[in-house]
């Protein structure tokens, strides 16, 4: 019984090393690519499509383990190509939320909001207790 448990878990573990070194490559990349962006003056709408471009190689090393380990576990080609876009889409997503907070790409928002005239109220602002009430 203990030998059994022990295979098992030898075998998930090697199973899931075909994952690691593909996934490891591509944060490396993504890291880089991150740091490089600025110097490049990536815009946060183009952030993608310039990771596409610098990391193609370890996205699709990824993307092709994930479907494969995938697959090896019994799931369906197309419900393991999702998993594996939805994978790469959570590196992606986290990768361009710091690049957007690391370079300024969230305060167009709070400009915004400062430069608006602040809006008038329809009813009159209550006055302090302590102050004189105006005659009636």
């Amino acid at each position: 019984m203990i030998a059994l448990l022990a295979a098992s878990a030898v075998f998930l573990t090697a199973s899931q090393a075909v994952i690691n070194g593909p996934r490891e490559a591509f944060r490396v990349c993504l890291r880089e690519a991150t740091s490089k962006a600025p110097n490049d003056k990536v815009a946060p709408d183009g952030f993608e499509a310039y990771v596409r471009t610098n990391c193609g190689a370890q996205l699709g090393a990824f993307k092709g383990a994930v479907v494969r380990f995938d697959m090896g576990n019994k799931m369906s080609r197309a419900a393991s190509d999702e998993d594996a876009n939805m994978m790469i889409s959570d590196f992606m997503g986290s990768a361009l939320d710091n690049y957007k907070y690391r370079n300024g790409g969230n305060s167009a928002p709070a400009e915004q909001a400062k430069a608006a005239p602040p809006v008038a109220s329809a009813t009159p602002q209550p006055t302090p207790a302590s102050q004189p009430q105006p005659p009636k």
